[in-house]
């Protein structure tokens, strides 16, 4: 995920204190494992407070990527390809310890390649599939948190995944919840810039899970952004945290629960339905 912000929407940000949404209530005995699955390093910023709110109450929370994200680097001279994949392996790694999850689990598929036509068709997505299943066994989470349908703002790669987690966790023996990540209808910054990349918005009522976090997650979230100096430039990761944090993050980070109904605003203490 790379996002494009002129600097005079960017002026005044950074140096904003954080948003401060309601502290997180006190670590409850039973946490959760927490696996996030997204297309490409940098793409678990939609959700960074989140997933750092929840590794610093004890949760193991680990970072799949579908790719190593090696087309894009444009904030570097590298050419895509293992120069560029290698760079973001580490800007992934730096990330996940800056959230306090564990070190991320990245696989092979190539950047803008999920949907590629092969022989026999939709072979890619298959192998992603069962790369995804064998994950899903080894790691047993009992949330997985992955893009929305609407991929963020449109991107293939998102899309796809988000086509594959959700068939790989609605065929699981042991389901775990699966929670897309998303933004509220109005939440975002009025911006020309901002809505030139087509975010998607969600109507409020179907985001009846969010994740409320401290000032310190935001900035635990705010270091992990900072990792991914080969997608944006110094300006921009300095103020984005910040940015999100006073407008779509500003009372928690909202999901919609894709297979399960679950309500609630701690990851730890959601209300469900007895299965």
């Amino acid at each position: 995920m790379r996002t494009l912000f002129l600097l005079p929407l960017l002026a005044g940000c950074a140096a904003s204190a954080p948003p401060g949404p309601a502290s997180a209530p006190a670590a409850r005995t039973a946490t959760p494992r927490i696996l996030a699955v997204f297309a490409h390093p940098d793409d678990e910023s939609v959700v960074s407070p989140a997933l750092a709110n929840a590794a610093r109450r004890g949760a193991r929370v680990r970072i799949v990527y579908a790719t190593r994200g090696d087309a894009s680097a444009p904030e570097t001279t590298l050419a895509p390809g293992p120069a560029i994949a290698a760079r973001r392996t580490e800007e992934a790694v730096c990330a996940s310890r800056a959230l306090g999850a564990a070190d991320p689990i990245l696989y092979d598929f190539g950047d803008g390649k999920l949907g590629e036509i092969v022989r026999p068709p939709a072979g890619t997505l298959g192998r992603l599939r069962d790369s995804l299943a064998a994950t899903l066994a080894d790691e047993r989470p009992d949330i997985v948190i992955t893009w929305g349908p609407d991929g963020g703002y449109g991107h293939p790669d998102h899309r796809l995944v988000t086509a594959v987690v959700t068939q790989v966790v609605a065929g699981a023996d042991r389901r775990p919840l699966l929670l897309y990540a998303a933004m509220e209808r109005g939440s975002l910054p009025d911006q020309p810039q901002i809505a030139a990349m087509g975010w998607a918005e969600t109507a409020p009522d179907l985001l009846t899970v969010r994740s409320r976090f401290t000032a310190g997650d935001l900035a635990a979230a705010a270091r992990a952004f900072e990792c991914h100096a080969s997608q944006y430039d110094a300006a921009s990761r300095a103020a984005l945290p910040a940015l999100f944090g006073s407008s779509v993050w500003k009372d928690g980070v909202h999901f919609r629960p894709a297979l399960d109904p679950a309500a609630g605003e701690d990851l730890f203490d959601l209300a469900r339905p007895a299965r």
